[in-house]
């Protein structure tokens, strides 16, 4: 930081928070400090907080106090000032140094950085350390909301406000009375002046964080980078223990090394639920963080915490004279959780609504794949797939049904309903004929093109069942369902699933059909780029074995036989 935003910012917090202390108070306590610390002092650090007690306000004074000392130190003091309580932590440089970059003590040093605070004594070292120690914390949030959401991270646009946030709850799940150092003089709301001074030092460390590669800024958004998310996915394991490590840091420190804070603590606790009771309500409390994370869709941003329904979509999307014609249907079977919303006249919309079927719908499917193929069984990774790779492959030109809005909290993805014929019915009719049809065969050829752009783009389908395909009104491809679907997975999987189930329906069909639908597919494939090292696995036993149960053995064998003298082909020419 140079000498004249130095300046700038000085002046801007003594503007913020001079009416935390008044001078006579900062001398006092400067005072207080040094007849306990003769010398060695290298920086202080004051916060104010009010908590309302028995209908009074009481002032609180917490102050860090960092000592130039060669030797580790750790003191804890409480006294009185004109009606305030003052509590002193002092600590020597190297400990709280430790604790900013490293968490050493679980943050309970650090804590004084990330409230209001007053710099008393070296401001500019406790200006490094407060974006230091906001750096590190944002990094946290970062990657834990990577492990949460591991696809739909990549979408994810934050309000930076989201980090000062998401760190404040964290800490008042364990302390709730710091929600007390972000109340204004009445001690009944939270004070604005306050959320801009915190929210400095976290806009210094984002810019920090945008130079190291993690995120960027894109229209007042956060976003972080691709190739960190890949990073942390891949050592997902590794974090969660060294998570799970901090957290018990937190405790153990709190109970061993600060015997006489923890007193202090309770006191405040103790005041903080009393008002509670005594008022009759709660002191104000954290906004929703997932409030200020946002999804794209077709109709705009949409915020994590939203929780339109299927009822209150209706409503929203459709005017109220005429909510009474609204018709909605369950699309599929019994068990399928896909509704049509349609109003005559109108567009009609797709409603998905992503249970854990554990029991019910994937885990037969899972048991029936056992050892072939894994299939995600929970809604909330479901959504994610299926609004990720939506996403994903629309930015790329291949045809997916428009994502209208999405609930998370719902866990409900609402889409555009695609007009068209089912490949199912295509297939149904190519099996039926008894005469080829070079326009159907061509569709199937068309089907392994798109497929295999797909595959190019180092995306797997999943669930790659003709039913999952339509034939638009423009003569184009659309991918229907893609909850399965995931960046790299299993892309033999995907045509071996196409193949072999198409094959279920030629069981009344001459010889010739599932093999020219099967050349139909895999010349598509092969011309838009498609690896033949995925047809080559198609004929594996592990594949075979899956659709045995409903694909009659010839069916499978001629199947199996056409892909292995295409791949032969290939290989001679």
């Amino acid at each position: 930081m140079n000498i004249i935003s130095y300046k700038k910012r000085a002046l801007e917090i003594n503007m913020m928070i001079s009416h935390l202390l008044d001078q006579d108070a900062r001398k006092t306590i400067l005072t207080l400090c040094k007849e306990e610390f003769k010398e060695g002092i290298f920086a202080v650090a004051a916060s104010s907080s009010h908590i309302r007690t028995l209908g009074e306000i009481e002032k609180r004074v917490d102050v860090t106090l960092i000592l130039d000392s060669s030797t580790s130190k750790l003191s804890y003091q409480r006294r009185s000032l004109d009606k305030r309580a003052i509590s002193i932590l002092a600590v020597d440089r190297g400990t709280f140094e430790k604790d900013v970059e490293k968490d050493w003590l679980g943050g309970m040093l650090v804590e004084s950085l990330l409230v209001p605070y007053e710099p008393l004594i070296n401001e500019r070292f406790l200006w490094r350390q407060e974006v230091k120690a906001k750096k590190r914390i944002i990094v946290e949030i970062l990657d834990n909301l990577i492990l949460e959401y591991p696809e739909m991270s990549r979408e994810m646009l934050l309000k930076p406000e989201f980090f000062m946030w998401e760190a404040i709850a964290r800490k008042a799940s364990l302390y709730p009375p710091i929600l007390c150092r972000f109340l204004d003089s009445s001690g009944r709301s939270l004070s604005r002046t306050a959320q801009k001074s915190v929210m400095r030092g976290f806009e210094s460390a984002m810019k920090e964080i945008e130079r190291d590669g993690l995120i960027s800024f894109s229209n007042g958004y956060v976003k972080i980078n691709g190739k960190y998310i890949d990073f942390i996915k891949r050592r997902k394991i590794r974090l969660l223990i060294l998570l799970r490590n901090v957290r018990n840091s937190i405790l153990r420190h709190t109970v061993e090394v600060f015997p006489k804070m923890m007193l202090s603590l309770f006191e405040d606790y103790t005041a903080y639920v009393r008002q509670s009771a005594i008022e009759g309500k709660i002191l104000p409390q954290l906004e929703d963080t997932k409030r200020f994370i946002y999804i794209p869709t077709s109709s705009g941003l949409v915020s994590l915490s939203d929780k339109l329904t299927l009822s209150e979509f209706a409503r929203r999307i459709l005017s109220e004279e005429r909510s009474l014609n609204i018709k909605v249907e369950r699309l599929g079977g019994v068990l399928n959780s896909v509704y049509l919303v349609s109003l005559p006249g109108e567009k009609k919309n797709v409603v998905k609504v992503f249970k854990s079927w554990y029991g019910l719908k994937w885990l037969p499917l899972a048991l029936w794949a056992l050892g072939t193929r894994g299939f995600a069984v929970l809604g909330k990774t479901r959504l994610e797939r299926e609004y990720t790779i939506n996403r994903f492959l629309s930015s790329h030109g291949v045809r997916v049904p428009r994502i209208i809005h999405v609930s998370p909290t719902e866990r409900i993805i609402f889409q555009e309903y695609v007009e068209g014929e089912s490949l199912t019915r295509i297939i149904r009719r190519i099996c039926s004929s008894s005469e080829d049809d070079d326009k159907l065969y061509s569709v199937i050829r068309k089907v392994g093109e798109e497929i295999a752009r797909v595959h190019n783009l180092n995306v797997s389908l999943g669930d790659c069942k003709p039913e999952n395909m339509k034939l638009t009104e423009d003569e184009r491809i659309c991918f229907l369902d893609l909850e399965q679907a995931e960046r790299g997975g299993d892309q033999a999987w995907d045509l071996a699933e196409f193949l072999y189930y198409s094959g279920h329906y030629a069981f009344m069909s001459p010889i010739k059909v599932p093999r020219e639908i099967t050349e139909s597919f895999l010349e598509g494939y092969l011309k838009a780029g498609g690896n033949a090292e995925n047809i080559e696995k198609v004929r594996s036993p592990r594949y075979i074995k899956v659709f045995s149960f409903f694909t009659p053995p010839h069916i499978l064998y001629v199947i199996a036989n056409t892909c292995r003298k295409i791949v032969q082909e290939k290989s001679e020419k």
